[in-house]
C-alpha cells in the first residue's frame, strides 16, 4: 500500500465506530463555537490568552483562521502562504508572539498531487508573527523520494520547540531558540507513528503519543521509556491518541477512532498509568475528533475534522453533505 494512503489512518484514525451504541455515550462537552467554512477539514486549534483569540488550521485549504473574543471569524494566514501545505499541529508562544505551525503534504490539500513513491512528501515547521500573520521563517524537509510528515509540536518554557515526525522516519525533531535551526532530537526505539506531544510544567519530560502507546522522554538525558499501563487502558492501535496534554500530573488524551476524550492519571514518578476517567464518549457531533488546547481548566477541541468525507475517486463530498466545523469544550475538574 502506498504511503499516502496511510494518512487518514495515522492522522485521522478512520471512523470505524459510527454505529457506537448510545448506551456507551458519556456526553459532558458543550459547544464552544463553530466555524463558517464547511470544507476547512480542521486538525488543530491554538489559543492566545493575551488577545483571547483562537486559531484553527485547515488541512484542506492550507490556511489558518482566527476567532476573536467577540466570536468574529477572519482569515489570519492565507491559503498556502509561505509555501504551506496542510496545516496540522499548531502552538502559540505567547511571550515571543509567535505562531508555530506543522505543515505537511497530503491528499486533503486542494491541488496536492505528489506521489510518495516518486516525488516524496514534503513537510515543514513554519514560524509566523502572531500579531501580523507575517511569515518569519520556515524549516523544511523536502527531498525527492523522501516521505516526511510533521504531525504536532510543543513549546517549552524557554521557547524551544519539539516536533513529532512520522512515515519514513519515526522521530522527534527540535528547533532550539538559541540556534533557530531544525535538527533531529531523537529517534527512539519502539516509537511508531508519533502523533501528539506534550511536556511537563518543569520542562523535564516529553510525552509522545504513538500507535503503540505513550512514550516518556527525559529532555536533558534523552532517556526514554514506554509509559506502563498495568490496567490496559485503551491507548494504542485502533484506540490510539491524537492530541495529548499534560495537566496537573495527568494526561488528557483525544482518541479519534473510539470518539472519546479521557484523563489518564499518572503515578508520582510519571511513568505509569494508575487510573483513567472517561470525560467524553460518542458525542453526537464527533466526526474525527482530533486535537485541542487547554484553557481555564478546560479542553477546547476539534470535534469533527471530517477527514473521511471523500469518495472513492478522492473527491471531497459536496457542501450539502458536510457540516460546519465544531469546537467542543469540556471541563477537566468535574
Amino acid at each position: 500500500m502506498r504511503k499516502h494512503l496511510y494518512f487518514l489512518w495515522f492522522l485521522a484514525f478512520p471512523l470505524l465506530l459510527i454505529g457506537q451504541e448510545k448506551s456507551n455515550a458519556i456526553n459532558n462537552s458543550e459547544i464552544a463555537f463553530n466555524l463558517e467554512e464547511k470544507d476547512l477539514l480542521p486538525e488543530n486549534i491554538a489559543y492566545d490568552p493575551k488577545t483571547e483569540t483562537y486559531y484553527v488550521g485547515s488541512t484542506r485549504k492550507g490556511k489558518v483562521v482566527k476567532i476573536d473574543k467577540n466570536g468574529n471569524e477572519t482569515e489570519f494566514i492565507s491559503p498556502k502562504q509561505g509555501g504551506l501545505w496542510m496545516v496540522i499541529g499548531m502552538k502559540i508562544d505567547t511571550n515571543n508572539r509567535w505562531l508555530w505551525v506543522c505543515s505537511s503534504g497530503g491528499d486533503n490539500l486542494v491541488g496536492y498531487n505528489l506521489k510518495d513513491d516518486l516525488d516524496g512528501r514534503p513537510a515543514g515547521v513554519f514560524k509566523f508573527n502572531l500579531d501580523t500573520g507575517k511569515l518569519i521563517k520556515r524549516y523544511v524537509l523536502d527531498k525527492r523520494g523522501e516521505v516526511h510528515f510533521f504531525n504536532d509540536l510543543v513549546i517549552d518554557s524557554e521557547g524551544n520547540v519539539y516536533v513529532t515526525h512520522m512515515f519514513d522516519e519515526h522521530s522527534i525533531y527540535t528547533i532550539q531558540k538559541k540556534d533557530d535551526t531544525l535538527s533531529l532530537f531523537l529517534t527512539p526505539n519502539g516509537l511508531k507513528y508519533p502523533n501528539g506531544i506534550t511536556i511537563t510544567n518543569d520542562d523535564r519530560f516529553l510525552f509522545v503519543a504513538h500507535s503503540e502507546g505513550i512514550m516518556r522522554i527525559e529532555v536533558d538525558s534523552k532517556k526514554h521509556q514506554e509509559i506502563k499501563n498495568p490496567n490496559s487502558v485503551k491507548i494504542a492501535k485502533r484506540e490510539s491518541i491524537d492530541g495529548v496534554y499534560f495537566y496537573m500530573n495527568t494526561l488528557i488524551s483525544v482518541h479519534p477512532d473510539i470518539k472519546s476524550v479521557q484523563k489518564l492519571i499518572l503515578n508520582e514518578n510519571l511513568d505509569t498509568i494508575i487510573g483513567n476517567t472517561l470525560l467524553e464518549v460518542g458525542h453526537p457531533m464527533m466526526n474525527n475528533p482530533t486535537t485541542g488546547v487547554l484553557h481555564n481548566s478546560s479542553l477546547y477541541y476539534i470535534a469533527n475534522a471530517q477527514f473521511g468525507s471523500f469518495d472513492e475517486q478522492g473527491n471531497l463530498f459536496p457542501m450539502n453533505k458536510l457540516y460546519q466545523p465544531i469546537v467542543l469544550k469540556i471541563k477537566l475538574d468535574e
